[in-house]
């Protein structure tokens, strides 16, 4: 008995030791194979669409792969390039002398005439500082997305591997971790479809609606004459996801911005821009894509973003909602699992 117990400690020593070195030589790697995953979760109905009409696995997926990468992957890495472009021109033109203190300027003048009395503590300093802080930030984050193009195009085919054999090998991978797993068949069956209609309702639906509205925001910016529409449009992705106000709080200022130039018309069809093209795909194409799964709320999908935005960088844009969603699935699944037993 005691040879036996001695026998199963070192095997698991063995393994826990294995674990490790395994963990440290993938490390560098593991947000590549984390986002492979995501998008092999977030197109596996295209997959399953083309497998109707393609039998073979590997091919499906290969086409699958080559749809995604042309239709969506190659759009966003120019969107991203232009949009770091811009992030670079407005910080370079508001740290230009007299540029800020010159729209500070006339902006004042422009409301105080139409409020009197109104009064400004802000100075042109402050606000300068306050927006290098914020575009700062953005150009941190951004930036070594577009710095180091050798590593970047190893990691963009790494994804691509991942996301191809995630497609492909999906349902394997799930059985054999089923099979590894302690718990009932029953209970990891239904973890993982509570992850699965998580990831759907979170990432599938409120970041791909944010992107969408993001987009068409950009698309009017440019329309109707605001100087760096990408860049305005890739904030109103994040303000998207701002409970009750969304994209209004890039629009809006929009808005004001063309009405203070003297452009009444342009910005009143922005205003209706907004809220017919913008205000409502949330309406429309949500209960689409984000279907019947476990529903999250938007304040918390805000967190989760720009938190996983801080740890990760920019792909943690995608990373940050699949950790929320897989705790919040297992907190799900808890007491079917856990209570149950006791």
């Amino acid at each position: 008995m005691a040879k036996a117990k001695t026998h199963v400690n070192f095997f698991l020593i063995l393994l826990g030791a294995a674990l490790v070195l395994g963990f440290i030589i993938i490390r560098p790697y593991i947000t590549t194979i984390i986002v492979g995953g995501i998008l092999a979760a977030i197109f596996s109905p295209l997959y399953d669409y083309l497998r109707r009409f393609v039998r073979k696995e590997s091919l499906t997926a290969a086409v699958t792969l080559i749809l995604v990468f042309i239709v969506i992957l190659i759009p966003l890495f120019f969107l991203g390039s232009q949009v770091f472009q811009e992030s670079k021109d407005v910080y370079s033109s508001l740290t230009s002398n007299g540029t800020l203190g010159g729209l500070f300027e006339s902006t004042k003048n422009l409301i105080t005439k139409y409020i009197p009395g109104a009064s400004f503590d802000i100075s042109n300093a402050q606000i300068g500082e306050y927006a290098r802080q914020v575009l700062g930030k953005v150009i941190e984050n951004i930036g070594p997305v577009f710095s180091g193009i050798a590593q970047i195009a190893l990691h963009i085919v790494l994804s691509l591997m991942a996301f191809y054999y995630f497609l492909k090998d999906g349902d394997k991978l799930k059985e054999e971790l089923i099979k590894l797993s302690p718990l009932k068949e029953k209970e990891n069956r239904e973890i993982i479809e509570k992850i699965k209609t998580a990831i759907t309702s979170v990432v599938r639906g409120s970041l791909v609606i944010g992107i969408i509205q993001g987009i068409l925001t950009g698309i009017g910016f440019s329309l109707f004459g605001i100087p760096n529409p990408a860049l305005w449009g890739s904030l109103a992705v994040i303000a998207a996801l701002v409970p009750g106000a969304g994209t209004a709080l890039i629009i809006i200022p929009g808005v004001l911005f063309l009405a203070f130039s003297g452009s009444l018309v342009s910005a009143f069809l922005l205003l209706i821009w907004g809220f017919v093209a913008v205000g409502l795909i949330d309406n429309f194409l949500g209960p689409r894509l984000m279907g019947r799964g476990t529903k999250m709320h938007q304040f918390m999908i805000l967190l989760s973003v720009l938190g996983g935005i801080t740890i990760f960088g920019p792909v943690g844009f995608l990373i940050g909602p699949l950790i929320l969603s897989f705790i919040l699935a297992l907190i799900d699944i808890y007491p079917a699992v856990i209570l149950k037993r006791r």
